[in-house]
């Protein structure tokens, strides 16, 4: 996955210097929102770190665009002055504010944390998405019993042992065993 630089020119080499020091590899750069917009809808990334203020609007808004469109964990560097008062806006939404300067320490820091909490969201993405297609599974696996019991004058221990026979016996899924029930009695 790649780190997107949004920034202006002169500090580019600056913050790439920084990132490699954190362990970010691969990275792709923007000069401008409109830019980091584009590149957005083309590539995946794992870090977007905003560099404020860019050319075309100050990056806030780029920010929120990024959380929305985005599973990138985004990081805004700011002036000192405005940090306090774009972080209480922007880090409930899950954009992490650094105000300027930053020492190189801090940032690795607050780089790695991301990256942390990232990669502890995309396992507990997966977890539910497993516990959704678990839930699923019973779903179709109780519309199956329940037409069983209907139509085919069983109590549901015996369409429960039916469809988990069928499954062990056919070597399927307990869920593909229930939707050929399924498809039987809509036939």
């Amino acid at each position: 996955m790649y780190t997107l630089v949004v920034s202006s020119r002169k500090s580019c080499d600056a913050l790439r210097s920084m990132l490699n020091g954190c362990g970010c590899g691969s990275l792709r750069f923007a000069y401008s929102a409109g830019e980091a917009r584009q590149q957005i809808g083309q590539f995946s990334f794992e870090l977007i770190l905003i560099n404020t203020p860019l050319p075309d609007e100050f990056g806030r808004e780029l920010a929120l665009s990024c959380i929305d469109r985005t599973q990138a964990g985004v990081v805004m560097l700011v002036p000192a002055a405005q940090a306090d008062k774009i972080a209480a806006g922007t880090e409930e939404l899950g954009i992490f504010v650094l105000s300027k300067p930053v020492s190189p320490a801090a940032f690795c820091q607050a780089v790695r944390l991301i990256q942390s909490c990232r990669r502890q969201l995309r396992k507990l993405e997966e977890q539910n998405r497993k516990l959704l297609q678990k839930l699923d599974d019973m779903r179709i696996v109780s519309r199956a019993k329940c037409a069983l019991v209907r139509g085919g004058q069983m109590t549901e221990d015996e369409a429960h042992h039916l469809i988990e026979r069928r499954a062990m016996n056919l070597r399927i899924t307990r869920r593909e065993a229930a939707m050929e029930i399924l498809k039987q009695y809509h036939e």
